[in-house]
C-alpha cells in the first residue's frame, strides 16, 4: 500500500510538472503574439517593388517618392521587370503581410489574369490597395503625311480604307492598346494594331511614316506635336494638357467614351493590417502634397494624384470593369 501510494503521488507530480510546462509555452506563445501585433511600423526598411526597368516614368515616381516618405525607416526600390510583369508581381503577393513590400501597379495590373495564362496570383484576393500616385493623360496622334486634320477626319479616312490606317502602342495587351481598340469598337472602324516594345519605338515608327498613327502617353507625343512632326487629334484627360493645349479632349470631340487615364499606385499583400494601409496612404498623400513633388512630376507630364483608399479601390474596380469589356469585345485570349 505504501509503494502504491508513493507511485501515484510520483505520477500525480510528473503530470502536474508537465501541465505546467504545456501552460508556460501557451502563454508564452500568446504573449508572443500579443507583442508583434503591438510591434511598431515599420520595424525594417521598406521596399517599394517597381515590374520596369529603371529610367521610366513608374520607377521614377516611385524614387521621388521612396525618397521623401518619412516611416522612421528607409525606402528603397527594387526594379523587377519581367515576365510582362508577373516575376515582381508575383514577389509582393508572396510577401509577408506586413506592408514592408508594396508593388507599383498601372490600370493593366486588374485585368493581367484575363490576357497572360498561368499568373500565379489573383489580384483581387492576394492585394489590398494603398493609394494612387500620379495620373497621366494619353493621347492619340498620326504622322503628318496622313491626310486628316482632327480625329473626325481620321475615322473617315479609316472608313475609306479599312485595314490601311494602322496604330502604334507600347505592347500588345496594355492599356495603349485597350484604349485603340475602344476607338475601333465605338466607332465600328478597322484599323491595324501594330504593338511595340515600348513607348519610344512606337513613337519613332509613326514620325518615320512606318505605322500611320500612335496611341500612348502625351508626354511622348508631345515633343513631336510641338515641332510638327506628328499631328495631335485628342487626349484622353478630361481637361485640355499643357503640353500640347491646342489637342482637344475626347469629351470635347464627342467621344466621351475615350475619356481615361493612365496611373500609377500602389498595392500591399492581402492580409496586411488596415492600420498599416491607413499609415502608408496618409504618408504617400502626404509626399504627393509637397509643392516641389508636384513640380518635379509635372515637368514629366505627370499630375500627383492622391486619394484615399476607398477612391482608389473604386478607380481599379472601375477601370478592371471597363477594360475587361474590351477584351471580351476584341476577342483577346491569355497567353
Amino acid at each position: 500500500m505504501v509503494i502504491g501510494t508513493n507511485r501515484s503521488l510520483r505520477n500525480n507530480t510528473l503530470v502536474t510538472v508537465l501541465l505546467g510546462s504545456v501552460i508556460a509555452v501557451m502563454q508564452f506563445a500568446i504573449c508572443s503574439r500579443g507583442l508583434a501585433a503591438d510591434a511598431p511600423y515599420p520595424s525594417k526598411p521598406i521596399r517599394i517593388v517597381v515590374t520596369f526597368p529603371a529610367g521610366g516614368s513608374f520607377d521614377s515616381v516611385a524614387r521621388i517618392v521612396a525618397q521623401r516618405m518619412q516611416l522612421g525607416q528607409n525606402v528603397v526600390v527594387e526594379n523587377r521587370p519581367g515576365g510582362a510583369s508577373v516575376i515582381g508581381t508575383d514577389i509582393v503577393a508572396r510577401a509577408p503581410a506586413d506592408g514592408h513590400t508594396l508593388l507599383s501597379i498601372a490600370p493593366s495590373f486588374a485585368v493581367m489574369r484575363d490576357v497572360i495564362k498561368d499568373v500565379p496570383f489573383d489580384f483581387e484576393k492576394d492585394f489590398r490597395a494603398v493609394g494612387l500616385a500620379m495620373e497621366l493623360p494619353m493621347g492619340i496622334a498620326v504622322n503628318v503625311s496622313l491626310p486628316v486634320r482632327n480625329i473626325k477626319e481620321y475615322l473617315a479616312l479609316a472608313r475609306a480604307r479599312p485595314g490601311e490606317i494602322s496604330y502604334g502602342t507600347a505592347g500588345p495587351r496594355g492599356l495603349h492598346t485597350f484604349i485603340g481598340e475602344s476607338l475601333k469598337l465605338s466607332n465600328k472602324v478597322n484599323i491595324t494594331l501594330v504593338p511595340f516594345q515600348g513607348e519610344n519605338p512606337a513613337v519613332t515608327a509613326a514620325v518615320g511614316g512606318h505605322v500611320t498613327g500612335v496611341v500612348v502617353n502625351v508626354f511622348s507625343i508631345a515633343p513631336f506635336v510641338k515641332t510638327g512632326r506628328l499631328r495631335g487629334l485628342l487626349v484622353t484627360s478630361k481637361s485640355r494638357d499643357e503640353l500640347m493645349p491646342e489637342v482637344p479632349t475626347a469629351r470635347e470631340v464627342g467621344m466621351p467614351e475615350m475619356e481615361g487615364s493612365n496611373w500609377n499606385g500602389y498595392v500591399v499583400s492581402a492580409g496586411t493590417p488596415s492600420a498599416v494601409a491607413d499609415k502608408l496612404n496618409a504618408e504617400l498623400n502626404r509626399v504627393l502634397g509637397l509643392p516641389e513633388v508636384r513640380e518635379m512630376l509635372r515637368v514629366q507630364g505627370l499630375y500627383a494624384s492622391p486619394m484615399s483608399i476607398s477612391q482608389f479601390e473604386t478607380l481599379i474596380a472601375a477601370d478592371a470593369s471597363r477594360y475587361r469589356k474590351i477584351i471580351k469585345a476584341i476577342g483577346m485570349k491569355p497567353e
